[in-house]
């Protein structure tokens, strides 16, 4: 497979740049619900972009980066997210629950992994991944048991969570088998996956018209 990882991941940093830009740019419209969000991407796409930087400048690991920043900080934003749309009580306990869990699955990975903040942990990227889906999936049943079912393509969350679902249910199967497939079809599907989910972001950040009152 004729496939350029550099590139590959150039092409990405790249995309999410104009993502960041566009979130920038349209912040007075997507409305403070979406606030956790904006800041757990954009802490994300700079931690991703100066890794990259700084790998290439010192060759040194940087896991701890992605260990502190994106499997605990981001994750949480993210979860706190959807605990922030979610108004239906019964879901919002159930997302309560979920954020004890998070925090709880933290302090157990502390006692059960070696050395977890100079490793990536692929055991607490499955555990955050499954949380984050069961955050989703209750936003999405309120969200299709609510009026805001008629005016689904200018609605964000919806699209944020199109492009979540998208991306780390596409990601489980590669990170799974991440040792016995190449590493060009590796970051190749990865690459499919940034480009559909940004793509995603990008369109519902520009159908997006926020409500002024609920």
């Amino acid at each position: 497979m004729n496939w350029n990882i550099e590139t590959g991941k150039q092409i990405s940093m790249a995309i999410s740049i104009v993502v960041m830009i566009l979130m920038v740019i349209k912040y007075r419209k997507t409305g403070k619900e979406n606030l956790f969000f904006i800041i757990g991407y954009l802490l994300f796409s700079l931690i991703d972009i100066s890794c990259y930087f700084y790998f290439k400048l010192t060759n040194l690991p940087t896991d701890i980066f992605y260990v502190i920043g994106f499997l605990m900080i981001v994750f949480f934003l993210y979860l706190l997210y959807y605990y922030q749309l979610l108004y239906v009580p019964l879901l919002k306990k159930i997302q309560t629950l979920i954020l004890i869990l998070f925090v709880l699955n933290i302090v157990v990975m502390f006692y059960t992994e070696d050395d977890l903040l100079h490793h990536f942990s692929f055991n607490m990227l499955y555990a955050d991944i499954l949380l984050l889906l069961f955050s989703i999936i209750l936003f999405l049943y309120q969200t299709f048991n609510s009026d805001k079912v008629l005016e689904i393509k200018n609605y964000l969350p919806f699209w944020i969570s199109v492009a979540l679902l998208i991306f780390f249910i596409g990601s489980i199967p590669i990170f799974f088998f991440r040792t016995t497939v190449s590493e060009t079809i590796y970051f190749f599907i990865l690459f499919m996956l940034n480009l559909i989910s940004n793509g995603i972001l990008i369109l519902g950040l520009l159908w997006n018209k926020q409500e002024r009152t609920r």
